[in-house]
């Protein structure tokens, strides 16, 4: 667009300086052909009887025997009351210029009028009047030609210029979208190598920068995976101290107020201690059952994944009477790896916890689904609660959490939400995430 404007702005530039020429030329040649003739009629008519066209016409031959071929001219001579017109020079065929080219060179009206006395003595005013049409038709012989070429060449320019830096800077739009890929997470975006020796530079620099990411994008991967692996196990490590010490602590205790109870049956107050003891104990044990359960669900690794996200949802329905969460699980669920059960459970806790501390909502749904082919699973989470701006949460450590999780796991993470909208979040992950 800026070389196309740049052309326009010399095409007009040159014809403004050619039509400022034409203009000053006609005007000139215009101007000298009209006072020749105010001079040779002038002696012409010095030496014509008084009144005598064809003589003065004769006369003003003699003087210029190239008169007839002289431009267009309008001559009379004026003798008292009386005008006497001179027809010396035939008008010449319409001149082919363009009535826009004719318009800008014509120049203004040239009149020239002199007094002049004849050898009788009488006076009389000479009048010549220049018509420019034949030096316009002149100018635009001359004119055209140029103007011709500096519109070919012009176009020609143009057009080459568009076709060779269109095809250099072609693999600009190449550029562009391997460069939106790095930033959308597709780090295997590589560009082909280029022709133009600029742009080869940029796509070899852009290919060892997308390897340096995807290498470092693939170590944070595994150090994710390790730090979540290490965690849950130092999570199922605290559950099974908590089941095992804890809870055999509280058993101890809950028998040995029964004890308390029987041999005191006679003391009133004995008895209420050691019912309060039993009762303290049943909420303690209550509590550490909640905390066990929340560091690992027993669940998962006695029954499986499915049914552990049943017990989770269940539970969730029973703490929140306002709103109620459906579950769906199809396909082949059973024989996922460790990791990936953990992290998509782990992920729909997280979701569900933000439901209950953001989203208002009053129905949930929570879908999954083993592909036909068994290589990835399909988790969708969706609420129909009051969503919120996608900019403004990518602060926020729940969503933050999740996608390292869906990371770590080597999956994608799509995410729709929206003021008033609700949020859906949809994540797909290889079944074999916790092998690599």
């Amino acid at each position: 667009m800026l070389i196309t404007i740049l052309f326009v702005t010399i095409l007009v530039l040159g014809t403004v300086l050619v039509i400022h020429s034409a203009r000053g030329a006609v005007a000139e040649e215009t101007r000298s052909t009209a006072r020749l003739a105010l001079q040779l009629l002038e002696v012409a008519y010095a030496s014509a009887s008084p009144g005598n066209e064809e003589e003065l016409g004769s006369r003003l031959r003699e003087q210029m025997p190239d008169f007839e071929r002289a431009r267009h001219l309008q001559v009379a001579v004026i003798e008292g009351d009386r005008e006497l017109p001179l027809a010396v020079a035939e008008p010449l065929a319409g001149s082919d210029a363009p009535d826009w080219f004719a318009s800008l060179v014509q120049p203004a009206v040239t009149e020239f009028r002199r007094t002049v006395t004849s050898a009788a003595g009488t006076r009389a005013e000479v009048v010549v009047r220049a018509d420019p049409g034949d030096e316009i038709a002149e100018s635009w012989d001359n004119a055209r030609p140029l103007l011709v070429l500096v519109l070919a060449i012009s176009v020609i320019a143009n057009g080459l210029l568009y076709v060779v830096i269109g095809r250099w800077l072609g693999p600009i739009e190449r550029i562009v979208a391997a460069m939106d890929g790095i930033e959308q997470g597709d780090y295997h975006a590589r560009l082909p190598a280029l022709d133009l020796p600029e742009l080869a530079s940029v796509a070899q620099k852009f290919n060892h920068m997308a390897e340096v990411l995807e290498r470092s994008r693939e170590q944070n991967r595994h150090l994710a995976q390790r730090t979540l692996a290490i965690q849950e196990d130092e999570r199922r490590a605290l559950a099974q101290e908590l089941h095992d010490e804890i809870g055999q602590s509280i058993s101890a205790i809950k028998a040995l107020a029964a004890s308390i109870k029987a041999q005191g049956a006679a003391d009133g107050n004995a008895a209420k201690s050691a019912t309060a003891i039993a009762e303290v104990s049943d909420h303690v044990y209550s509590v550490v059952r909640g905390m066990m359960r929340r560091l690992r669900p027993i669940l998962l690794d006695e029954f499986g994944f499915v049914r552990a996200l049943e017990e989770l949802v269940d539970g969730w329905n029973d703490r929140h009477a306002e709103a109620f969460c459906r579950l769906a699980a199809r396909g082949r669920l059973d024989d996922l790896e460790d990791a990936v059960d953990i992290g998509l459970y782990r992920i729909v806790q997280e979701c569900l916890t933000n439901v209950t501390k953001h989203a208002r909502a009053t129905d949930v749904s929570v879908d999954v689904e083993r592909a036909a082919d068994g290589a990835s699973v399909r988790l969708a989470i969706e609420d129909n609660g009051a969503g919120f701006d996608i900019d403004a949460a990518h602060a926020g450590l729940g969503l933050r959490g999740i996608r390292e999780r869906v990371e770590a796991l080597r999956g994608t993470l799509q995410l729709a939400t929206g003021a008033g909208r609700g949020t859906r979040i949809t994540i797909s992950v290889p079944a074999d995430a916790g092998t690599g």
